[in-house]
Parts: structure tokens; C-alpha cells; sequence
């Protein structure tokens, strides 16, 4: 999809994915740029963020609609947030349980995402699209990972998450090799960082193994940094001690910038 970055965002742990991707797109839509978040996420964290539950125009729908072959609209599943100045496409729990179950027997079952994005002009609107992914390794995550040029992996910097991590870049380094020879690691994210000797012990373990991956910003665990039900980024805070703001501002011009080294 030429000049649309597609960006996945996944890791297979818990990790800060959902408030990744509402402050990054709302620090890119400071920037200027036309953003659409995608929730694939059946907990619909993301749609519940925004104040979205059980919504019917879903991305399962859509995708169900467009595997049987039916008429689609995509501008009745976008929903415009004014607040954070961003687009969203919700999930919805069961519909994303049955698109699961569904695509099994379904031919190119991991790339039903990217069949959807490359058909419908409406995509190619916009300058970035992230894609909110479930903690798994399912079918939904291969699509999603089918349909990105970039994958963006925020890790939560504490030992226990070092296997997942690994994994998470086995999955990727599959779909590339398998489905999508385009997809490209943009980095790791590390989040919930804080003072602590099992925190800085797990920093130094992924710089080590992967440290031309590791976006030199880093997320501090704070309050401000959890924004599920709040509806408004903190990345839109103007406060001069909103460390979440601050960071995800300053992850934002280095992803623009990772971006366009690769281009």
C-alpha cells in the first residue's frame, strides 16, 4: 500500500501494546499525520479505551464480509475520536472468536487482513495505520503480521519477559519468510521501566541480545502511563512532569525516523 506504513504491534506477553498504540497514535497525529488504529484484540482493550463495547461494525465483520464475498462499506466501520484526533476500527470479543474459528478452513487464512487493506482505496488514506494485537500466537496475529510493512514489539522490562520476546521475533522472522518478505522489526519498545535491580538486570539482557532493535527511549512505570478508560491519550498532556507524554512524543519522532531510514 504505497506511502501507508502499516505497523503491527505485537509482542506474545502482556506489555503495553493497547497504551502503545493510543499514544503513539495520537503523538503521530500531533505530527501532522492522518492515523487509523485497528483493535485485533479480542479483550477489545483498545475499543474500550475510546469508550467502543460490543460494537457491531467491527474489523471481525468486516473481515468475515469480505471473505463471503459481500458489499462493504468501510467508512460505516471507521468511527472518528476528535479528543485524540485519531480514526478506529473496534473489536468485538465474539466476532473475533468466530472470525478465529471460521478462517481455519478458509483458504490464505493469514492474509485475510492484508487482502482487505490492499482492496479498499479508503486505506490508502492514511499516513499510518497500527494495529493493536492479542498476547497469542493465532491465527489473528499472523494476519495482522501478513499485513504490516513494520512489526513494533513493546517489551515489559522485567525477566519473565525475555521468552516471549524471543518468541514474539520467531514468529515474525516465520511470517517473513512465509507470507510477508516485506515485514521489517521497527524495534523494541521497553516499557514499565523503573529503578530496580530485576528491571535494569532485564534491560541489559535485551540490549545485549538485540540491541540495534532497542529505541534508545524507554518507558517509565507511572501512573499517567496507564490510560485504559480514560478515552484521552497522555500523550496530549501539556504537563511539564507528564513523563508519559514526554516519552511517547520522543518514541514517536524515532519511529518517523526509523521509518524513513528503511524507505
Amino acid at each position: 500500500m504505497k506511502n501507508t506504513k502499516i505497523i503491527a504491534v505485537a509482542n506474545q506477553k502482556s506489555s503495553g501494546k493497547t497504551t502503545t498504540c493510543v499514544n503513539l497514535g495520537a503523538a503521530l497525529s500531533l505530527k501532522g499525520f492522518k492515523v487509523l488504529l485497528i483493535d485485533f484484540d479480542p479483550q477489545e482493550s483498545l475499543s474500550n479505551f475510546f469508550g467502543l463495547y460490543n460494537f457491531e461494525k467491527n474489523i471481525a465483520d468486516l473481515m468475515l464480509k469480505h471473505i463471503n464475498k459481500q458489499p462493504i462499506s468501510i467508512e460505516d466501520y471507521i468511527i472518528r475520536n476528535e479528543v485524540n484526533g485519531i480514526d478506529i476500527i473496534p473489536s468485538n470479543n465474539a466476532d473475533m472468536n468466530l472470525f478465529s474459528r471460521v478462517i481455519i478452513s478458509k483458504r490464505g487464512q493469514e492474509t485475510v487482513l492484508r487482502r482487505l487493506l490492499a482492496k479498499h482505496d479508503t486505506f490508502r488514506s492514511y499516513d499510518y495505520i497500527l494495529i493493536d494485537c492479542n498476547a497469542s500466537v493465532d491465527v489473528t496475529v499472523d494476519n495482522a503480521l501478513s499485513a504490516a510493512e513494520y512489526a513494533l514489539i513493546p517489551c515489559w522490562a522485567a525477566p519473565f519477559n525475555f521468552a516471549p520476546l524471543t518468541n514474539t521475533i520467531g514468529q515474525i522472522t516465520d511470517i517473513k519468510e512465509e507470507l510477508n518478505p516485506d515485514l521489517k522489526i521497527i524495534g523494541i519498545l521497553l516499557t514499565f521501566c523503573e529503578r530496580t535491580t530485576n528491571c535494569m538486570a532485564a534491560c541489559e539482557a535485551v540490549r545485549n541480545r538485540f540491541d540495534d532493535l532497542i529505541f534508545s527511549t524507554t518507558m517509565t512505570r507511572t501512573a499517567k502511563a496507564d490510560t485504559s478508560l480514560k478515552e484521552k491519550a497522555a500523550v496530549l498532556s501539556n504537563a511539564k512532569d507528564n513523563k508519559t507524554a514526554i516519552e511517547y512524543r520522543a518514541v514517536a519522532d524515532e519511529l518517523v525516523s526509523r521509518i524513513g531510514r528503511c524507505e
